[in-house]
Order: C-alpha cells, then sequence, then structure tokens
C-alpha cells in the first residue's frame, strides 16, 4: 500500500512539475512558439521607399490587440488617427493574421471622417523575436459625421482601400521588446 502511495504521489509530483514547465512556456518565461508581447513595428511608408514609419502593438495572450502608430504626428497630416484594438489568432505554426479598427479625424476640425481597418499577415522568425509581412489599410467613409458611420461589422459595409494602397499590400516588420535594466545611461 505504501508503494501505491508513494508511486502516485510521483506521478503527481511530475504532472505538476510538467504543467509549471508548459505554464512558464506560455506566459512568459520562456518564448518558444509565442507571439503574444509588444512589438516595435516598422510599416513601409509607400511602396518602393526606403523610410518607414514606427508603431508599438501589443499582441494580448486572449487574442487580442492593441496599438498606436505615428501617423497623427505626421507634419502636414490632414488627418488624426485614435489608437488600434483588435484581434489575432494563429494561421500557422509561425504565423498570423491580425484585424485592427482605428478611428480617423479630420485634423483641421476634429470631425470622425471614417473608420479605419488595417488587416495583416505576418511571419515569424524561428525564435518568434522577429516577423515579417503584409498589411492592407482601409477605411468606411462616415458621410455626414459621427452619427452616420456605417457598421464596420457588416458584411455589406462599403470598405475602400487607403489611396495609394498597392494591390499586393504594404510590407511591414517587427521586432520583440525587450527589458533594458535599470541603470544611468553610459557617459
Amino acid at each position: 500500500m505504501r508503494r501505491y502511495i508513494l508511486r502516485t504521489l510521483g506521478v503527481v509530483a511530475m504532472a505538476a512539475s510538467t504543467a509549471a514547465a508548459a505554464y512558464s512556456q506560455g506566459f512568459g518565461f520562456g518564448r518558444w512558439g509565442q507571439f503574444w508581447g509588444t512589438w516595435i513595428w516598422q510599416t513601409q511608408a509607400a511602396p518602393g521607399m526606403t523610410l518607414t514609419l514606427p508603431a508599438l502593438i501589443t499582441f494580448h495572450v486572449d487574442g487580442t490587440l492593441s496599438g498606436v502608430d505615428s501617423s497623427p504626428g505626421m507634419p502636414n497630416a490632414t488627418i488624426r488617427t485614435s489608437p488600434m484594438y483588435g484581434v489575432w489568432e494563429r494561421t500557422g505554426w509561425n504565423s498570423l493574421g491580425g484585424t485592427v479598427n482605428f478611428l480617423i479625424y479630420d485634423a483641421a476640425t476634429g470631425t470622425l471622417k471614417a473608420i479605419g481597418r488595417a488587416r495583416s499577415s505576418l511571419l515569424f522568425s524561428d525564435d518568434f523575436d522577429h516577423f515579417q509581412g503584409k498589411m492592407f489599410v482601409e477605411s468606411l467613409p462616415c458621410p455626414s459625421g459621427p452619427t452616420s458611420c456605417p457598421d464596420p461589422l457588416d458584411p455589406a459595409a462599403k470598405w475602400v482601400a487607403q489611396p495609394g494602397m498597392p494591390s499586393d499590400g504594404i510590407s511591414v516588420s517587427g521586432t520583440r521588446l525587450e527589458r533594458v535594466a535599470a541603470a544611468p545611461l553610459p557617459q
């Protein structure tokens, strides 16, 4: 009887150890197969240009994402955008697809002009610290201000491509944000 109890306790301890290792792998103590985290995202400004626009994007473990990009701060910008909120899902072992929505305002008046959407397809490196991909940016115009915006979830909504959007999308890339130890800057 004692051997049975000891053997059972040993199996339970091994199962708990395995579960703890899996938990630590999934929640930030190892990144094997892990997409979630915060990324420094770079978007090609225009086809053929080397200029890139930065963004900060966070893929949350629950399949949601949030972010902010640099477009509102562009010189002579005629629009301002809200932060981005959306969802992501795994499309393969090291790939994911994501969709974000954001609000687009007239920079001069502050009036809501449209609802924006960006759809992305990303392929991650083997270490899950970098990605490359394509993004498609669209808008859903609000013809007469905020109360006239169509439902962005309606399958019949008339989305239009961002002016100048290449048919094969815009190139994007990203690098995982890493912790930097707290210390004085080098002199």
